[in-house]
């Protein structure tokens, strides 16, 4: 903890009252606050403020987004796209995501870093939906990208480690970019997304898992899946909370429940089942009351919305024994909940502010903010900071008793079309409070005024430990190794509520797939070998067992995979969201790689299939592909390297044939991100159904950018000598894993796949 905060306690406890004017007191690290539920300890804050004439107006920068704030030791910071038009053909090669730092006081922008968006669904408007969070022990923060990067930064903004969610775990975008927002707990950094990875967790349906990293290492401590089939993406934020004695984390999940996990084992506790589509809104709690809403189908009747209040000191699924009280038909789908001296506070769908006993649920008010509610609510100093997605700020005197107006802003688009959009909540620090809107960012307080800050409220306090190991867990969880690499394990055990009781280095044990690992106690090294290789190692104490993940990867700079030996469901071990997705299939007596034609109305056609470590660069990836037309419909194919895409788009034509009947489809295409060509390059190819095709692609990382080389031609004949793509991107990927990529409209085909690595 800070050592302001501790002053702070101290003044609190033998001063009698408010800390005055320590302007390094309280910081905002997480995106609903210091206690994780929208509520500020600070007092005198400003009512009124306009931006036009300014009044109460600190500073304001013309960078925006969609994401709340977050504030540390000074400093503001946000995710969010970069500005340039996507729509523009000279500009669009520029448009990239960015985590972007200002000084919390004066506005000067401090640093932003710039990265690419790739691999996923999610267009540019829709980027940087995810809040950033930071810890006030180590200074650092956190940012969760669309493309799946995670990434830790210190106050400078250097990148102290990195993991691709995608590349790594299996992590699935969505289209919308309901990216969810990571929270730190002690010594974790907690970030849950939609999973289908490999071994035991290869199985269809794909879920929705929390992923705990260490927060300073990046390595991965543990993975929790408490739910069912996804139904929807979701971005409901957990927070975490001590009841009943124990640390836990309770969030809404994409199969439409709300469930709570231990928060430092990952262990399921309770699940509440709610909607018949995923829960977005986010949870609060007051005492041993949860609330939570969503705006979608209930699963017990026909009405739409709920507004949920959960007794959560149950265990197991207590869907039809702790429900405290409901109402139905109020559509709040996309907010966090407010809790203030027993008074909910919801905002709907329709941009109404309700407030309910949150006791009995009986309604007390409402109050009207807009027509479209998206930004969460704040207290602070018995004020409610709230936004509405038009463009309207509104800051309210609001208690039990009714709703007062203090003021209201309507913000106008900065280039005079329309409002300026607002989907990100307020954040308060030290007097000074943040808004984030699609144009802009602003911080409004008044300069003279003393503003006091009283400490965040506690949690309750743990059961005590008993120092009786009942779980044990292998850190980290899961590796990647090439040959020659090593890795040291260090194993925990937890007492039945999730304390730790003890870490030693274990003996370990080689599980299923690591026969050819060398094991020295609690090391593993990866000799050179010839294949790649997935399956776990295994830790026992006394009558309890662990298990920690291990992909390895073959020594040799040629991987290539034929099939013909494989059989039924198998895919190469190692392979990332392959299993249940890819099958070997007989085609004209050779074993290819299969996969099945998906119905759009029953799931997402596109996806990817990873085949090597995340970090690897430079390298030429090769595969026979085939095509089959389905109800009018073909597939699309590609190859994937350093996050680039060859792709035969077997449905597409050129503009100058697309009023051509007797027009053969087919698009020969180099990309990074689907929905939006940044850097993309094209070629007419007519595409014969139920013919092989050889795809080749090759990436170049050079010093002023990355060039992409792409090649196809019809498999058996001659190798073109030519390149008949050649993209030059001047915001290169520098790394990327090789892989598949599929929109499946229609079956698709791969065979006789190669990497080849280059000489450095």
């Amino acid at each position: 903890m800070k050592s302001s905060l501790l002053t702070l306690g101290l003044c609190l406890i033998f001063g009698g009252g408010l800390l005055t004017q320590n302007l390094d007191a309280q910081n905002w690290t997480h995106w609903r606050g210091p206690n994780q539920n929208g509520i500020s300890t600070e007092a005198n804050l400003v009512e009124t403020f306009s931006l036009e004439p300014e009044e109460n107006v600190l500073w304001q920068s013309d960078i925006g987004g969609r994401a709340t704030p977050i504030v540390l030791n000074g400093k503001v910071y946000i995710s969010c796209r970069t500005n340039e038009d996507m729509n523009d053909d000279v500009e669009k090669v520029n448009v990239q995501e960015r985590v972007v730092c200002w000084d919390a006081e004066s506005g000067d922008l401090l640093w932003e870093d710039r990265f690419n968006v790739f691999q996923t669904d999610i267009p540019a408007p829709r980027v940087g939906w995810a809040a950033m969070c930071g810890d006030e022990e180590t200074g650092f923060v956190y940012m969760h990208s669309v493309c799946g990067l995670f990434r830790c930064y210190d106050d400078k903004g250097n990148v102290i480690w990195e993991k691709s969610l995608l590349e790594e775990f299996g992590k699935i975008s969505g289209y919308g970019g309901r990216t969810q927002t990571p929270i730190i707990d002690e010594d974790r950094v907690i970030v849950s997304f939609m999973v289908n990875n490999w071994g035991d967790q290869k199985l269809p349906p794909p879920k929705q898992t929390y992923y705990a990293f260490d927060k300073k290492t990046g390595d991965l401590q543990w993975v929790s899946a408490p739910g069912g089939a996804p139904q929807d993406t979701n971005y409901s934020v957990p927070f975490v909370t001590v009841l009943n004695g124990t640390r836990m984390l309770i969030g809404g999940n994409s199969d439409g429940g709300i469930y709570a996990i231990n928060a430092r084992t990952g262990t399921p506790i309770w699940g509440f089942r709610m909607s018949l589509r995923g829960l977005n809104s986010s949870p609060v709690i007051d005492g041993k009351y949860v609330y939570i809403s969503h705006g979608e189908d209930n699963i017990d009747n026909n009405s739409f919305g709920r507004i949920q209040c959960v007794d959560a000191t149950g265990t197991g699924d207590v869907t039809e024994t702790h429900s405290v009280w409901r109402h139905d038909e109020l559509k709040a789908g996309y907010t966090g909940l407010l809790v203030k001296d027993g008074v909910l506070y919801v905002v709907s769908d329709t941009g109404n502010l309700y407030a309910f006993d949150g006791e009995k649920g009986d309604l007390l008010w409402d109050h009207d903010l807009g027509t479209v509610g998206k930004g969460s609510p704040v207290w602070a100093d018995g004020k409610i900071y709230v936004t509405e997605t038009n463009g309207r700020i509104h800051i309210l005197k609001a208690d039990r008793e009714g709703c007062e107006s203090l003021c209201m802003v309507h913000l106008k688009a900065v280039d005079g079309n329309g409002d300026d959009e607002i989907y990100a909540s307020p954040a308060i620090s030290n007097g000074r409070i943040y808004f984030v809107t699609r144009d802009r960012t602003f911080c409004i307080a008044a300069p003279d005024r003393e503003v006091s800050i009283a400490a965040p409220e506690a949690l309750a306090e743990e059961t005590a430990s008993d120092n009786k190991i009942a779980l044990i867990q292998l850190r980290p969880y899961e590796v990647a190794l090439n040959a020659g690499d090593s890795v040291e394990f260090t194993a925990v055990g937890f007492d039945k509520n999730g304390r730790v009781v003890k870490e030693w280095s274990p003996a370990l044990k080689a599980g299923e797939g690591m026969a050819d690992l060398q094991i020295d106690g609690n090391k593993i090294s990866v000799p050179a070998l010839k294949n790649d290789a997935a399956g776990t190692v295994t830790v026992e104490y006394e009558g309890l067992s662990a298990q920690a993940r291990v992909r390895f990867f073959n020594s040799e700079k040629v991987w290539s995979w034929d099939f013909n030996d494989y059989a039924e469901m198998q895919v190469p071990p190692s392979w990332i969201r392959a299993f249940g997705k890819l099958k070997p299939t007989d085609v004209d007596g050779n074993i290819a790689m299969k996969m099945t034609g998906i119905d759009t109305g029953r799931g997402r056609p596109s996806h990817y299939v990873w085949l090597g470590k995340a970090d690897m660069s430079n390298y030429t990836i090769q595969s026979d592909v085939r095509f089959v037309e389905k109800r009018r419909q073909r597939p699309k194919i590609g190859v994937t390297a350093n996050r680039y895409n060859l792709v035969i788009k077997a449905n597409d034509l050129p503009e100058e044939l697309k009023r051509d009947r007797d027009a053969v489809p087919g698009m020969l295409v180099v990309q990074s991100w689907a929905p939006q060509l940044r850097m993309a390059k094209s070629e007419y190819f007519p595409v014969e159904v139920d013919t092989w095709y050889t795809l080749k692609l090759k990436v170049e990382v050079k010093e002023d950018g990355a060039r992409i080389y792409g090649k196809a031609w019809k498999t058996g004949s001659d190798e073109p000598d030519e390149w008949t793509l050649e993209a030059f991107d001047p915001h290169a990927n520098e790394a990327g894993a090789p892989g598949l990529y599929v929109s499946a409209l229609a079956d698709a085909y791969w065979d006789n796949i190669i990497v080849i690595q280059h000489d450095e």
